[in-house]
């Protein structure tokens, strides 16, 4: 069943009040009534009004007040409004455009001319809305399409990049062009070296998947600090050799972190190759674990970079977000690290935020004690 166009009928005289809420009512219109301002401005928060019809003067708050304050609340503030009044100077008609009025009608009035006025006005703001929404879905479309380029054209580079040094690579041992065997060796280590950044890279892509399908695996099982922590951190290291960084960390030896091997490593690996890949050449990046008293843990991770200004803490785990910043984008990546760590802690009823540090960036990753309904293994 289709919803009737609700209006309010704010009026302080009783009798003007009842006969306009009548006739409105004859016309398909589902009518609120208040007798004044203060009433007028409080139904229209509790009812959100599809237009409102008032009286100009009266006591308390006028009907002038109460657009003003309408005005200024951004629920009330789109809301169609037309003055009704007994006055015609001139100077009320000034008033009542200046803030914002659609329409002014001066008592007495014909009601079927009030009828037209506020058809006129529903059926403009509809036409508004209309073409808002129409603007609003080009726009949206606009900026998807724009998004799609660009992560078609990231992935592009980032898949292409080091698939071309594996195949170089390759090419040259297979063929024996090389002049000695550490020659030879350097071939094999930057195909190694590539294949591994692909391999990261198809990794992130299923991790992206299994999100989408709820599908993320959730067994813990013990947690090796060196093999599920330090080992793919190290890996990641590697790619940033030549910015001299100092990695330093501090694993408590006590209590045993539980979490699923594969997703927990994924997830550290990408919260140490942000702070990597922002750190000024020869920054110190730190990391810290403090296992928790049932298989839980926080996890801290510290650089030296510029940090992440407040009102884009949240925006940066969007998926993809660094990619949006288009030809300007001053780092590599698909922009995928931190919506997977979030992601693999959250599945965990963990969280990951950033978090007020004194210099560059400090992650914070929290991983909850196990609880009853988690599966637990070893």
């Amino acid at each position: 069943m289709e919803n009737k166009t609700t209006i309010l009928v704010v009026d302080d005289e009783p009798a003007i009040r009842m006969g306009l809420a009548a006739t409105l009512g004859r016309n398909g219109y589902e009518v609120v009534t208040a007798a004044n301002g203060d009433d007028g401005f409080l139904k229209a928060k509790q009812t959100q009004p599809d237009l409102i019809v008032s009286d100009v003067m009266m006591p308390a708050m006028s009907g002038f007040e109460m657009k003003q304050q309408m005005s200024e609340d951004p629920q009330l503030a789109l809301i169609p409004f037309i003055f009704l009044t007994a006055r015609t100077a001139n100077q009320d008609r000034v008033t009542g455009i200046r803030i914002g009025a659609d329409d002014y009608i001066t008592k007495p009035f014909v009601t079927d001319e009030l009828i037209a006025r506020i058809e006129a006005v529903l059926r403009r703001v509809r036409t508004e809305q209309a073409r808002g929404r129409e603007q609003a879905q080009r726009s949206l479309q606009d900026e998807m399409e724009k998004l799609r380029k660009e992560v078609l054209q990231n992935f592009n580079h980032e898949l292409r990049t080091p698939l071309g040094n594996v195949m170089m690579s390759l090419d040259m041992v297979v063929n024996r062009k090389f002049s000695t065997p550490e020659e030879q060796a350097e071939f094999i280590r930057i195909a190694h070296s590539s294949a591994d950044r692909l391999e990261s890279l198809i990794a992130d892509i299923i991790f992206l998947a299994d999100i989408d399908q709820n599908k993320l695996n959730t067994m813990r099982q013990p947690i090796d600090s060196e093999h599920h922590i330090l080992t793919p951190i190290k890996k990641r290291l590697a790619r940033y050799e030549s910015k001299g960084l100092r990695f330093v960390h501090d694993i408590s030896p006590d209590g045993i972190i539980k979490a699923p091997r594969r997703e927990f490593a994924q997830a550290l690996a990408h919260l140490l190759d942000n702070a990597f890949r922002f750190s000024p050449e020869n920054g110190k990046v730190g990391l810290v674990v403090r296992a928790g008293e049932n298989g839980g843990a926080t996890i801290t991770v510290l650089d030296e970079g510029k940090g992440v200004p407040v009102e884009l803490r949240e925006k940066v785990f969007e998926r993809f977000y660094q990619i949006s910043q288009g030809d300007a984008r001053g780092y590599q990546g698909l922009g995928v690290g931190l919506t997977i760590a979030r992601a693999a802690f959250s599945s965990l009823g963990g969280e990951v935020k950033i978090i007020d540090s004194e210099k560059g960036c400090c992650v914070r990753a929290t991983l909850p004690d196990l609880r009853a309904e988690d599966i637990s293994y070893g």
